[in-house]
């Protein structure tokens, strides 16, 4: 959970460089106003992020820029991203540092199993719990809709419901209280196929 929080705020504008964007996309069309005005207003969040996991705030421009053009493509393509355009451009610019992560070798990786098993005190029933988990969650997301998909992925990465509220300008309980009602809603259909599937097998008995 020690990834930097969603707060379009945190870095004053005085202390922010200008942030640029190229008028039209690799494939030549004009970058659609609405992803500047999302670019636009991420920016200081997005300088923020790159300043704290790539120390390197002078590439944030150009990766701000960079994303804005690939979801500018995508959005030309594909109309219904604008649904959750927000979401889309944190999401796709958080993969962008992490990808950036990667090319400059930032990402400690742990070794072997056995280091993992040694440096975390794994056992099997950690494995085993670890593992349903995984599944579960798995399950739970691919049954919500597209938008409180998102806001879990954003929940599940430390975002506050305050943050994630800006992301879909809600407030924070409005933000909560969508994603806690759609898995009520999963919850309560995975139970019901469960006691469906079980009364098949009593019947089949």
């Amino acid at each position: 959970m020690g990834e930097p929080q969603h707060d379009p705020q945190r870095t004053p504008a005085e202390h922010l460089p200008p942030l640029w964007i190229g008028a039209r996309d690799s494939q030549g069309r004009p970058i659609d106003p609405r992803v500047i005005a999302e670019a636009e207003r991420l920016w200081p969040w997005a300088y923020q992020l790159v300043r704290q996991e790539l120390h390197d705030p002078a590439c944030a421009a150009q990766l701000v820029e960079r994303v804005a053009l690939k979801v500018s493509s995508r959005l030309h393509d594909e109309p219904s991203v604008n649904r959750s355009l927000p979401g889309y451009f944190v999401a796709a610019f958080r993969n962008q540092v992490r990808e950036q992560c990667r090319k400059e070798n930032r990402i400690t990786y742990e070794g072997l199993l056995r280091e993992l098993e040694r440096n975390h005190h794994l056992t099997a029933p950690d494995w085993e719990a670890a593992m349903v988990w995984e599944l579960c969650l798995q399950i739970l997301i691919d049954q919500l809709p597209d938008r409180c998909r998102h806001m879990l992925n954003f929940r599940i990465l430390g975002f506050s419901w305050k943050e994630i509220g800006l992301v879909f300008h809600l407030s924070g309980k409005q933000a909560s209280s969508q994603l806690h009602y759609e898995l009520a809603k999963v919850h309560a259909k995975l139970l019901d196929g469960k006691t469906k599937d079980a009364g098949h097998s009593e019947e089949s008995d």
